[in-house]
C-alpha cells in the first residue's frame, strides 16, 4: 500500500520523479518505509458535510431501543457534547425501508451476498469487547495471530463465529468476547461459516474440500459432505431454505442441511473460484469459474439455466501478460440485485489499469464512452439474471489493495433495497475531481459512489451510471471493502475503518463531485493511535492519527495504543465491518475483532478477555544461512537469507526483489529510491529473475511479508548466475 502522511490544514506536495524507462509515473503518492518521507504535509480530509442530525425524521427506519445486557457497566449519562448522536435520515420518499433479518448469519449477510443489513445500530457507540487484538493496556496480546483473507464474523444463538485458518473455527460469547469453543473439523477453515437457526448448526467449508456441519453450541462435528477437489480460496457456503450451497473444484453442490445428503451437483467445466449466490426470485444459484464464465444453475434440479462470458479478457493472473489481457474472479463473489434482475461480478485486473485514464473523468457520459471503447477496462460486470446477457456497463473503474505490480481483487458492491422496491448498489467508484487536494491522478480518484441498477430509480441517471458521494479519502490502490446497515455505509481499509451516514441523496445530487450525495461522519476506527492518550474506552473523539504512519481520519476508536503498524506483521489485505442485531463488528487487517454497541463512548462495557497462549516458535537454519521460506520465523533478527529470485520490479519508489509471485506472505527485499545511488547501476539492472542471491539484514514486517530493507550492495551477494 502506498503510505500517505497526513496533516490537518494545508495540502502541499512537491515530488520529484526518477522512474525506470517505460514506467508511467504517478503524479502523487509513494510507498514509504521507516526513514522515507514525502515533502509537505498530506492528510486524509474530513468530509465536508456536517454531522447527521440527532433527531430522527422517520422512526420507522430506526433500530428498536436496545435492552441493556447483564454484563454492561453502570448506567452512564451521555454528554451532549461528547460525540454527535446521528440517526438515519430517510434517503427516499415513500414507504419506510423493509424490516428484514437483522442477524448477519452468512458471508455478505444473506444468500444474495448483498452485504446489506436493513437494521443499523443507533449512535453513539461504545467499545464492547475485542478478541485476538489488544490487551488490557492497548498492547498486542501475546499469542495473537492473523486471520484468513475475506473472513467475516457471523452470529447466531448468542455467539460470534470466526474462521481462523489452520486453527479451525472460534465461537465467542457475544456478551463479552470470551472464547466458548475452538474446533478444527479438518483442513484449513479459510471461509466465513454460515449459521442456521433452524438446525442450530454452523456450516463450514474446509480447504480439504469438505462441507462440515457443526453443533453451534459446542463445535462438535455432527455431519459432513466431501466435495471433489480442494481449495485454499475463501469459498463460504450459502444457506437458502432447506439447502446449503457450496463450491469446490469444478463443481457446485446443493446439500440438504438436515441430512447432509447431496441433492444435485453441477459441473462448471472449470474450477469454480467464487462462492455461490442465490436468487430467490429466479430460484437460481450463480457462480463464476476460473475461465471467466458466469453460470446460473436451476435450484430445482441442478441443470444449467445459462452460461456466459461477457468480458473480452482471458483467464489468467493479471500482470503476467505483456498485453495486460488477463483477469481473475477469485476472492470475489456474485452480488445479486433481485428486484433489478441483475447479478454483479467483479474482475481482478492488472495494476496498470490505474493509469489508463489518470484521473478518471468527472462525468458519466465520458466514463461510459471510455469503457465502451476499451472493454478490457471493465472491472465490474452486470449480467441479466434471466439469460446472462450484459445488462449494462457499470461506470466503475478498477482498484484494490495494490503493491508494486500486484493489485488484489477490489471491493464488492453492496445492494440496498428501499421500501418501494427500488434498489441501488453502493460501490467504490473513480472520478475527478479527487477528494484530496493537489494533483489528481489515477491513484487519487477513488471515492464512495452510488450505482444505478436501472434507468428509472433517479431521473437523469441510466443503469450503470454512478452518483458521486462525500467520503473519507483513500487511494485507488487502497480501496475499502464495503458493507452497509440502514443508511450507514462502512469501508474496511487496511489501516482503518471508515463509517458514514447518508444524509441527502435527493435526485438533484450526485451528478458530479461538486454536488455530491451528502454524508455525515460516524465514528471511524484505526489500528493504533496515541494522540489521545490511553483509555479503556479506546475512544478518541476529535481525530485519530495512526502511530508510525501518521494519517489522520475522523474521530472514533483505536484498537491498539502506541503500537505502530501492527497490520504489517499480521497482514490479510482486507478489513471489514459487519452489523448484526445490536452490535457492530470490525475485523482489522491484523485479525483483531472489535465489537461496538450503542452506549456512552467514554465508557466501556467489557474488559478484554484473557490473552491466548503464546504460539510455538519454529526454527530452521543451515550453516548460518536461512532459506527464504523460513525468513518469517526470524523477524527481529539480523540474518542472511538465500533464495532464487523470481521477479525484479521497479515501481518508482522502491525496487523489489521477490522470491515468489505474488509475494503475498513470502520473503522479499525492498531497495528504497533514496538508496539507489549507492549502487553502480539501477538495482533492477543488477539483479535478475533466476539469479540465486544471499541477502543480509534485519528482518522486519511489511504488509504481512518478512522483508529486508537493503541500502547498500554489500548486503546482497550472488550465489549463482541467472538461470534461463
Amino acid at each position: 500500500m502506498y503510505r500517505l502522511h497526513f496533516g490537518i490544514t494545508i495540502f502541499a506536495l512537491v515530488i520529484t520523479v526518477g522512474f525506470a524507462a517505460g514506467y508511467r509515473p504517478p503524479a502523487l503518492y509513494g510507498q514509504e518505509a521507516p526513514g522515507d518521507t514525502i515533502p509537505g504535509p498530506l492528510y486524509l480530509p474530513f468530509i465536508s458535510a456536517n454531522p447527521p442530525t440527532p433527531t430522527p425524521t422517520n422512526t420507522a427506519t430506526q433500530t428498536p431501543t436496545e435492552t441493556p445486557t447483564a454484563t454492561s457497566t453502570a448506567t452512564r449519562t451521555p454528554s451532549p457534547t461528547a460525540t454527535p448522536t446521528p440517526s438515519a435520515t430517510p434517503t427516499q420518499q415513500g414507504t419506510p425501508p423493509p424490516v428484514g433479518p437483522s442477524e448477519w448469519t452468512q458471508h455478505a449477510h444473506d444468500a444474495q451476498r448483498t452485504g446489506y443489513n436493513p437494521v443499523s445500530v443507533p449512535t453513539p457507540w461504545r467499545w464492547k469487547w475485542a478478541w485476538n487484538g489488544p490487551n488490557a493496556t492497548g498492547g498486542v496480546s501475546s499469542g495473537k495471530f492473523g486471520l484468513p483473507r475475506n473472513v467475516q464474523p457471523v452470529t447466531g444463538g448468542g455467539r460470534v463465529y470466526i474462521a481462523a485458518g489452520s486453527r479451525g473455527v472460534y465461537a465467542l460469547d457475544n456478551a463479552n468476547g470470551a472464547v466458548l469453543w475452538n474446533r478444527n473439523p479438518g483442513g484449513n477453515i479459510n471461509s466465513t461459516p454460515a449459521y442456521d437457526g433452524d438446525t442450530a448448526a454452523l456450516f463450514v467449508v474446509s480447504s480439504n474440500g469438505t462441507l462440515y456441519k457443526l453443533n453451534a453450541a459446542n463445535g462438535d462435528t455432527i455431519g459432513s459432505f466431501a466435495g471433489a477437489g480442494n481449495s485454499n480460496l475463501p469459498l463460504p457456503p450459502a444457506i437458502a431454505g432447506e439447502r446449503v450451497f457450496f463450491s469446490m473444484g469444478n463443481y457446485v453442490y446443493a446439500i440438504d442441511k438436515r441430512t447432509m445428503q447431496q441433492l444435485w451437483r453441477y459441473d462448471a467445466g472449470s474450477p469454480v473460484d467464487t462462492p455461490p449466490a442465490y436468487s430467490a426470485t429466479r430460484n437460481l444459484v450463480v457462480v463464476a469459474s476460473r475461465d471467466l464464465y458466469v453460470h446460473a444453475i436451476r435450484n430445482g434440479d441442478g441443470s444449467r439455466a445459462w452460461r456466459n462470458k461477457t468480458t473480452v479478457l482471458e483467464p489468467g493472473n493479471p500482470g503476467s501478460s505483456p498485453s495486460n489481457n488477463f483477469a481473475e474472479v477469485s476472492r470475489g463473489w456474485p452480488v445479486i440485485a433481485e428486484q433489478s434482475g441483475v447479478v454483479l461480478i467483479k474482475l481482478r485486473l492488472d495494476w496498470q489499469t490505474m493509469w489508463t485514464w489518470s484521473p478518471w473523468p468527472g462525468s458519466n457520459t465520458a466514463m461510459r464512452s471510455n469503457l465502451s471503447s476499451q472493454p478490457s477496462e471493465q472491472a465490474l460486470l452486470a449480467l441479466n439474471l434471466d439469460n446472462g446477457s450484459t445488462a449494462f456497463i457499470p461506470n466503475v473503474g478498477h482498484g484494490g489493495f495494490g503493491d508494486g505490480d500486484y493489485m488484489p481483487m477490489g471491493p464488492m458492491p453492496v445492494v440496498k433495497r428501499f421500501g418501494d422496491g427500488s434498489e441501488v448498489a453502493y460501490v467504490v467508484m473513480r472520478g475527478a475531481p479527487c477528494l484530496v487536494g493537489g494533483p489528481c491522478d489515477g491513484r487519487a480518484d477513488s471515492r464512495l459512489g452510488e450505482l444505478m441498477l436501472n434507468d428509472n430509480t433517479v431521473s437523469g441517471f441510466l443503469a450503470g451510471y454512478v452518483r458521486f458521494m462525500e467520503s473519507t479519502f483513500f487511494p485507488t490502490d487502497e480501496q475499502a471493502n464495503l458493507s452497509m446497515a440502514g443508511d450507514d455505509l462502512f469501508g474496511g481499509h487496511w489501516m482503518f475503518g471508515l463509517a458514514h451516514r447518508i444524509l441527502d441523496r435527493s435526485p438533484a445530487r450526485g451528478s458530479s463531485g461538486a454536488n455530491p450525495i451528502t454524508t455525515g461522519d460516524l465514528p471511524h476506527i484505526i489500528t493504533s493511535a496515541s494522540n489521545c492518550g490511553f483509555s479503556t474506552s479506546h475512544y478518541c473523539p476529535d481525530r485519530l492519527t495512526q502511530d508510525g504512519d501518521p494519517r489522520t481520519i475522523p474521530g472514533g476508536f483505536y484498537i491498539y495504543y502506541n503500537q505502530g503498524a501492527v497490520y504489517d506483521r499480521y497482514w490479510s489485505e482486507y478489513a471489514s465491518w459487519v452489523v448484526s442485531n445490536d452490535t457492530l463488528y470490525f475485523v482489522s487487517t491484523d485479525g483483531a475483532v472489535v465489537a461496538l454497541e450503542h452506549g456512552e463512548p467514554t465508557g466501556v462495557a467489557m474488559q478484554a478477555p484473557p490473552e491466548q497462549a503464546v504460539a510455538a516458535q519454529l526454527s530452521f537454519i543451515h550453516e548460518g544461512v536461512i532459506d527464504y521460506t523460513a525468513a518469517r520465523e526470524y523477524a527481529g533478527r539480523t540474518v542472511t537469507v538465500e533464495g532464487l529470485l523470481h521477479d525484479v520490479f521497479n515501481n518508482g519508489k522502491a525496487v523489489y526483489l521477490t522470491f515468489k509471485t505474488p509475494h503475498q506472505g513470502a520473503f522479499l527485499v525492498r531497495i528504497l529510491k533514496a538508496n539507489w545511488g549507492n549502487f553502480a547501476q539501477p538495482p533492477e539492472r543488477i539483479y535478475a529473475p533466476g539469479q540465486r542471491v544471499r541477502v543480509t539484514g534485519l528482518i522486519e514486517w511489511y504488509q504481512g511479508d518478512p522483508v529486508i530493507y537493503v541500502s547498500h550492495p554489500s548486503q546482497i551477494s550472488a550465489v549463482g548466475a541467472a538461470e534461463g
